[in-house]
């Protein structure tokens, strides 16, 4: 689906095609300060192709950048909260979390866990991780695990409003995919100098 040229699109994100590097340099040096994040393509063949190399696309935050690059609501990705607890057909189930949460209380008091399974622990309790919010309707079958990729750790805040709850899945795509890049996009924040 191509985006239109210097048009503004959803948050004020700017789609543009560069032809040489001293285009390309000045583009980076008018964006800066307006739209601190980028993308664009590598030419690296992957799953999916947003960006073709020349073409960027600039935002002035997270959300903005990352609904202009993968066309979150023209291809219709969709947000809803997943009630955990009340699933009672889940595998593994709400109550098998809890007896686990339970087990794992007497490693965490012994000190005998790494840290970021400590943070799992305080973080995902009984009382706060009942549920999730998920995104559906992903490119060519994609699973939430395919998009975010293994170090996702779930959004687990219920009382999120959905506009709330679809920007934080944007943001957590853009940080998910700067640390991991997906093939064929590089994402750069200018507000940790990462453009040259």
């Amino acid at each position: 689906m191509e985006l239109p040229r210097g048009k503004s699109l959803w948050g004020d994100a700017l789609f543009f095609r560069v032809e040489s590097e001293r285009e390309e340099a000045e583009l980076l040096r008018n964006q800066l300060d307006e739209r601190p994040y980028a993308a664009t393509g590598t030419g690296e063949e992957g799953d999916l192709t947003f960006l073709r190399p020349g073409e960027w696309v600039f935002a002035p935050f997270k959300e903005a950048l990352i609904a202009a690059v993968t066309r979150w609501d023209q291809i219709g990705i969709k947000t809803r909260w997943y009630d955990w607890r009340a699933d009672k057909s889940a595998a593994p189930s709400y109550d098998d979390f809890v007896r686990d949460h339970a087990a794992r209380q007497e490693r965490f008091d012994n000190n005998r866990m790494t840290v970021f399974e400590a943070l799992d622990h305080v973080t995902y309790t009984p009382d706060t991780f009942t549920g999730y919010w998920l995104i559906e309707n992903l490119p060519k079958g994609m699973s939430m695990l395919d998009w975010y990729g293994p170090r996702y750790r779930h959004c687990i805040k219920r009382d999120a409003k959905l506009i709330e709850a679809k920007c934080i899945m944007q943001e957590a795509t853009f940080d998910h995919w700067r640390y991991a890049p997906r093939k064929g996009l590089k994402l750069l924040d200018a507000r940790r100098g990462e453009w040259r």
